[in-house]
């Protein structure tokens, strides 16, 4: 049985589980009050933030044995580039059990970013980020649109990207 969960903060990751589980005629579950005894495949969407995917962590904790991991990061960073996707893998990867990473399989997709309904904590976060790019040097297109978005909101989200994710699940009804 597939189990769809989600962790977000501001909503994208849970309107691309909703998006998702929909298409398969199953419910999306907040990771941390869904039952996943029964998983034999366990799909956590979750956001990105400073490189670590949140509910992640619980999701590992949840797995059971032999189960299959499906991640799906949802972030900022548009991962059709090489570069950002092999970043995102490599951090996403770091935080899986070696011993689970043969049975996961991971997606990226892309979600939004409200300044005005960001924590304090996120925006001054972005607020150094900002600050590094700006003194680092030569930026490239990503660095460039961090500084020009700034303090905006930015809604990268597109439910027709989670095909992909959708049909590989299929695959595994």
């Amino acid at each position: 049985m597939i189990k769809i969960t989600y962790s977000t903060v501001y909503g994208s990751s849970k309107t691309y589980a909703q998006h998702i589980a929909a298409a398969l005629s199953l419910e999306a579950e907040d990771i941390n009050t869904a039952d996943t005894a029964s998983a034999d495949c366990l799909v956590i969407v979750g956001g990105l933030y400073a490189g670590f995917m949140i509910g992640l962590k619980k999701a590992i904790s949840k797995l059971p044995e032999q189960a299959e991991l499906v991640v799906i990061s949802v972030g900022i960073a548009d991962p059709e580039k090489q570069t950002n996707a092999e970043k995102i893998d490599k951090d996403i990867y770091k935080s899986i059990p070696s011993d689970i990473q043969a049975r996961t399989r991971v997606f990226h997709l892309r979600g939004c970013m409200d300044y005005m309904v960001m924590s304090p904590k996120h925006r001054a976060m972005m607020w150094m980020l900002c600050k590094y790019i700006k003194k680092k040097g030569p930026r490239n297109e990503e660095d460039q649109s961090i500084l020009n978005t700034y303090g905006e909101r930015i809604d990268f989200i597109n439910l027709e990207t989670a095909g992909p994710v959708i049909e590989y699940l299929k695959s595994r009804i």
